[in-house]
């Protein structure tokens, strides 16, 4: 395990609540959480861009969307395959790290 270095952190109320339901759903620590979202969002802000959410999930769908669309269209027969790969890539390589 990486050596961690121990920061002090205030949340508010609802933040904190967020983290708590985040933590129990994941099944991993608050400080995991709180950690994860650190890491989500410092690339974004070291490029110096806003984080807008909205934006973001709605490109992350299109993207997925139209995608989708073309493979279906193109080669249908490995639509269904594609669908499965990409759901064991991402329970190998993104579940959530305690």
């Amino acid at each position: 395990m990486k050596r961690r270095v121990q920061r002090g952190l205030s949340v508010s109320p609802e933040q904190n609540q967020r983290i708590k339901a985040l933590s129990e759903r994941h099944q991993i620590s608050e400080a995991a959480v709180v950690r994860q979202l650190i890491d989500a969002a410092l690339p974004f802000a070291e490029s110096g861009q806003a984080i807008d959410h909205a934006r973001l999930v709605t490109l992350i769908e299109y993207a997925s969307l139209a995608l989708d669309t073309l493979v279906h269209r193109l080669s249908p027969a490995d639509a269904e395959p594609l669908l499965e790969r990409a759901i064991a890539n991402a329970r190998t390589y993104h579940a959530p790290q305690g």
